[in-house]
């Protein structure tokens, strides 16, 4: 087996010795994390309650504004604790329908709806992203953060040959339970897709290069 050598950027140098937090609990989002080599990343769950009115904002601002509200959620519970952090990423992705935004299905029939919907629509099926990394300066209560932001959308074509059955034997694994759409790309919910248009890591929970460039750009390192 032909061994990889390292990827050697300069952005890793610029990451030793800071505190990386990821403002999410998605195992998703840290292993695209660490696949872009971040892997000393610290995991602290936001409790913002992600109840923007939808109704209120386009598809990417609802995920924009959501990813903002995470980060500033850690980002406050740090600073009350008196701690220090260097960066703190956040993000929030959904599925959208000729308007209508799919979240992590509540329950079986809003699974089945979801998916069935994404199946039939003629309209185009898009996974939205919403990103933001904290930049923090200072330390403890004196901290203080500039911000980078950006949205990334992927076209998911669907497979219009999927039959209900199926759909009703994905939602028994279990597998979508706790995806925005209610279907898992990595998995058994790449059955209902022909394929995307974008970035495929965007889809699974974290856009892959413009993540991997904003965080260099947050930095002030390139190659």
């Amino acid at each position: 087996m032909t061994e990889i050598a390292p990827f050697n950027h300069p952005v890793y140098e610029a990451l030793k010795g800071k505190r990386f937090v990821l403002a999410s609990t998605s195992p998703r989002r840290l292993e695209i994390l660490n696949s872009l080599g971040f892997t000393d990343v610290e995991i602290i769950a936001s409790n913002f309650p992600e109840d923007l009115d939808k109704s209120q904002h386009t598809p990417e601002n609802y995920v924009l504004n959501t990813a903002i509200a995470k980060g500033r959620d850690v980002f406050e519970a740090i600073k009350n604790k008196g701690e220090s952090v260097d960066l703190i990423l956040a993000a929030d992705t959904v599925v959208e329908v000729n308007g209508t935004l799919f979240e992590k299905p509540r329950n079986r029939e809003e699974h089945f709806n979801a998916i069935k919907t994404c199946r039939d629509s003629p309209h185009p099926v898009r996974a939205i992203s919403g990103v933001v990394l904290l930049i923090v300066k200072g330390e403890g209560s004196s901290m203080k953060y500039t911000q980078e932001t950006f949205t990334e959308s992927t076209e998911i074509i669907m497979d219009k040959d999927a039959t209900d059955a199926m759909i009703d034997a994905y939602i028994n694994t279990g597998e979508g339970s706790k995806v925005a759409g209610g279907f898992k790309i990595q998995g058994f919910g790449a059955l209902f897709m022909k394929g995307v248009i974008g970035d495929y890591m965007n889809v699974v929970g974290l856009p892959f290069t413009s993540t991997f460039r904003t965080i260099c750009h947050g930095l002030d390192v390139s190659l």
